[in-house]
């Protein structure tokens, strides 16, 4: 008997053994599964991730990147999953549009290229108004620019005030309709949504894409 109750003892000091360092385990786990619970539930915010969608606005890289990060959202129902798909849409028909594009001007001899932004934007932005812009007549003995002039703008706002909040110009001091203000207005509502940096890249880019034969301005250009 002596015998059977060391046996019995010794096995429920085993077992007490085992008990303690399967709790130890789950002690030494627990922390890092409820760090990754946390940083995942911050990560997979699916309004941060639509916002973040929008705010690439069409820009392939940046909303390459943005849908990249936000693939679980296909796995949500409802309006959440519509948007990220209708994203992958969208930017399936950038990469067509841009591949069709860069055929278009390699026939024509125009290459495209990435442009330094931190280098050039504090360079362009300064003196891009400030070329003699072509004016066109309107009715009224009113003038605009070219259309390239609105899309710097609209580019140039959002870059250093994001998201149009002025009321849209309608009469002019001259008592007509406000062509220029109003040409403004809509071409910076038309990036909404859009962040600072990409609108930044977008400027840059159109800026230096400007073609010198299109009679746009009389000025030079800051050159490359």
């Amino acid at each position: 008997f002596s015998h059977l109750t060391a046996v019995t003892v010794e096995g429920k000091r085993l077992r007490l053994r085992a008990c303690f360092k399967a709790r130890a385990r789950e002690r030494v786990t627990a922390v890092p599964r409820r760090t990754a619970e946390r940083t995942m539930g911050t990560a997979m915010n699916p309004d941060q991730a639509i916002a973040t969608i929008k705010a690439a606005g069409d820009d392939f890289q940046s909303l390459y990147q943005a849908i990249k990060g936000s693939t679980f959202l296909d796995s949500m129902p409802g309006d959440y999953r519509q948007q990220f798909r209708a994203a992958k849409a969208k930017l399936k028909q950038i990469h067509l549009a841009a591949k069709k594009k860069a055929e278009e001007d390699a026939k024509k001899g125009i290459s495209k290229k990435d442009y330094d932004v931190d280098k050039y934007w504090p360079q362009v932005s300064e003196s891009w108004e400030g070329l003699r812009w072509r004016l066109k007549s309107m009715p009224g003995g009113a003038t605009k620019k070219p259309e390239v002039f609105y899309e710097l703008y609209a580019f140039h706002k959002q870059a250093t005030e994001g998201d149009n909040s002025e009321e849209q110009p309608v009469w002019a001091e001259t008592g007509g309709l406000d062509f220029e203000g109003r040409s403004r207005w809509e071409a910076w509502n038309q990036t909404k949504g859009m962040s600072q940096e990409v609108a930044k890249k977008k400027f840059v880019a159109l800026y230096f894409e400007m073609d010198p034969k299109a009679n746009l301005y009389n000025d030079n250009r800051v050159k490359e």
